[in-house]
């Protein structure tokens, strides 16, 4: 049987030659011969076949194989991958699928994923990156690896930091450079104003200071220090970052902030005077990309948002993505729409990631935490924006200390594989920002565009309903389907049931131009491999109707229109 499938690397640049993993495993009592068919498709083209074998396994025995599939040259497109093992008399005696992306520019898609386990026993373990690498995570986070918050590169290979963990600055080189191997950017943790307490003690001018004259304090380990230009920290933070680039290795910088404070007083030079975060971090972060870009070329930089601020300040500043840590009071699926459309809008063009953090994982049983993760990742993906919750060697994070992840089942890993599979596989129908969002103005109520027979649906994300999200262009019309059914709640950080599985779903369009193809796919069948459609064109009084029928929907499926 195929035992597993999956990209070499995270991404592939265009021009590069791909080259597929194929894990075989003989289960029977004698030896057998087989080969392997590969078809490489486009949505639902098929671009691609290709034959590899015959391959011999004695009884008992397992091989990988690599295909390597013909270089591609593109700006932005995701690819499906499907194997098919063929035994003797061209029976197809297993299949299996997978995705990979070819790009101009990894900015293109920006897919974050974490490690954050770097003591001495890491060295030489390669599972956790080879697993980001499945995902197909091209940046990855190094969560705490830093000596001190001030001094981020220790003098000496093992350490222990400010948390009381122990680590080793070998291990961590040690993974940058599995990223690299991977395709990935290895981006380094760096906090755009904690101090330890001795380093802000040696310098008290350089702190920020709250209206009654003392010093911003996090969790009784750090001082916040005052980003403003003017301030040495500004540019003594700036030059820990670019240690981290040259002595480490590191691609770029995670900048992160911790949502308050949003302001204070700057003593520095014996004035007071009012800083509000806002204004100066795009600056602190525009002064970093300059500084970097002096010690590499392709520098990665991500600043954190938390709780969606200060989005409006930040996202045009020199930063790849625009990064938003999800907090209450954006707690309902809808407000994970307000969010990505606010963002898009504000990073004019810039890639969108949600950092939104899955606490049933931690507190619920595993199936209701398995369906709000699949849930949730569905959302996130079908208004186009990318999710930061995976990492390290199966595992999901729960909460803001990523130290504290928490590892998931083996079956639920499987289903996340899937679902990652199939947001490349389909990246041209999910991240085209040609196709604009009109579920709002195109969907129920007086709109008849598009219209739902039998079916309790929503246009945004309400309880217990099928959540329809409609995006078209002149060329394409998408509609995903997010399946609420089950839950009487919409709060996305809650365990969920399993939705009510939701079959033969009619559905009427109305047409501007000619339909050249109808087609559907779902992860949650394991292969997400597109399904032909029927439909019928029919005059109605408001002109040309499509009419067609979905023909299940468990989670998440997915349906686009092509029009000539």
């Amino acid at each position: 049987m195929i035992t597993d499938v999956y990209p070499l690397k995270a991404q592939f640049l265009s021009g590069e030659i791909v080259r597929i993993a194929v894990l075989l495993e003989n289960r029977g009592a004698e030896a057998a011969e087989w080969s392997l068919e590969g078809r490489v498709s486009w949505l639902e083209r098929q671009l691609e076949r290709l034959m590899l074998g015959p391959v011999r396994l004695e009884a008992g025995e397992s091989r990988e194989l690599t295909m390597e599939l013909q270089a591609r040259e593109a700006a932005f497109d995701g690819f499906g991958l499907d194997v098919d093992l063929i035994g003797e008399g061209g029976v197809v005696l297993d299949t299996a699928s997978t995705a990979f992306d070819v790009v101009d520019d990894w900015r293109r898609s920006t897919r974050y994923g974490f490690l954050s386990d770097f003591h001495r026993s890491e060295s030489g373990d390669e599972e956790d990156v080879k697993w980001l690498s499945k995902l197909h995570l091209n940046l990855v986070q190094f969560y705490d690896w830093m000596y001190r918050h001030d001094d981020l590169v220790a003098d000496r290979s093992e350490y222990v930091d400010l948390m009381g963990r122990e680590l080793s600055l070998d291990v961590v080189k040690e993974k940058v450079g599995l990223c690299h191997r991977h395709g990935m950017k290895a981006l380094a943790y760096g906090a755009v104003y904690a101090a330890s307490k001795p380093f802000a003690e040696q310098h008290p001018d350089w702190a920020l200071y709250q209206s009654n004259g003392e010093v911003y304090d996090f969790i009784n380990i750090f001082t916040i220090m005052n980003i403003m230009e003017q301030s040495p920290w500004h540019r003594h933070i700036i030059g820990e970052y670019k240690r981290a680039v040259e002595l480490v290795g590191f691609d770029g910088i995670h900048m992160d902030t911790y949502g308050f404070p949003k302001g204070g007083t700057s003593v520095w030079g014996g004035e007071e005077r009012v800083v509000r975060l806002a204004e100066h971090f795009p600056v602190l972060i525009d002064h970093t990309r300059e500084e970097l870009v002096r010690s590499k070329d392709d520098i990665a930089l991500v600043f954190n948002n938390v709780g969606n601020w200060p989005v409006g300040a930040a996202a045009k500043a020199k930063q790849d993505a625009v990064y938003i840590e999800v907090w209450k009071p954006y707690e309902r699926y809808h407000h994970i729409r307000q969010i990505v459309r606010e963002a898009k809008a504000a990073g004019e063009g810039k890639p969108v990631i949600l950092a939104a953090y899955l606490t049933p994982f931690r507190t619920d049983d595993p199936e209701r935490a398995r369906n709000a993760g699949l849930l949730l990742t569905a959302v996130i993906a079908s208004h186009g924006a990318y999710h930061l919750v995976a990492g390290e060697n199966m595992a999901v994070l729960t909460q803001a200390y990523y130290a504290d992840y928490s590892v998931v089942t083996p079956s639920f890993a499987r289903e996340l594989r899937t679902y990652y599979d199939f947001q490349i596989r389909y990246a041209n129908l999910l991240y085209d920002e040609s196709l604009t969002d009109v579920s709002m103005t195109h969907l129920d109520g007086d709109n008849l565009e598009y219209v739902f027979d039998e079916l309790e649906y929503s246009a945004y994300g309400e309880a217990d309903k099928v959540w329809a999200i409609v995006r078209e262009n002149e060329r394409r019309k998408t509609i995903s389907l997010v399946n609420l059914t089950g839950n009487r709640e919409d709060y996305w950080n809650e365990g969920k049931s399993r939705p009510e599985r939701r079959t033969n779903i009619k559905l009427r369009i109305l047409l501007e131009g000619n339909v050249s193809g109808a087609f559907a796919a779902t992860p949650d069948d394991g292969f997400g491999r597109p399904v032909p459609l029927e439909y019928e064109i029919t005059a109605s009084l408001r002109g040309r109707t499509m009419e067609l029928t979905i023909p299940s929907v468990d989670v998440w499926t997915v349906v686009w229109i092509e029009l000539d």
